[in-house]
């Protein structure tokens, strides 16, 4: 069946598995130093860390650890993970099916490049069927 067959190792039979893998290396190193040289180019960490330093400057309350762990906790729990920003409706759905669908089909490739993607190997069915539930829910958000 389609959806449970492993696209890389049938990819496999054109590209070398080593060169499926020194691609995916290449591609998250450059959208690291692009990241890195947008952030300098931009000034942003320079905005950022005169931000925090006048937050730090005007707080009334200081925080222990805890407290901050438990801010940052509420904070990915809430306002990352399920994207209550947003609020109810289409548009918190669509960025939800496209950040979890891409993140789905982000691991399922680099699982299936890097463990399943020579011609020989035997791929779980899993991984495919994350890949294409990944990439489904991608297009659909």
């Amino acid at each position: 069946m389609l959806i449970t067959a492993n696209p890389f190792s049938q990819l496999a039979e054109l590209v070398s598995p080593i060169a499926m893998q020194v691609f995916v290396i290449a591609m998250v190193a450059l959208v690291i130093i692009g990241t890195l040289f947008d952030i300098i180019h931009k000034k942003n960490v320079k905005y950022f860390f005169e931000n925090a330093k006048k937050a730090k400057l005007s707080a009334t309350k200081s925080l222990s650890t805890v407290e901050k762990i438990s801010v940052v906790s509420k904070t990915i729990v809430s306002d990352i993970a399920t994207t209550s920003e947003l609020g109810a409706g289409k548009r918190r759905v669509a960025h939800l099916l496209g950040m979890y669908g891409t993140i789905l089909f982000w691991i399922g490739s680099v699982i299936m490049i890097f463990c399943y993607s020579s011609s020989s190997s035997n791929t779980p069915s899993l991984w495919p069927i994350i890949w294409h539930v990944g990439a489904i829910m991608t297009v659909i958000g």
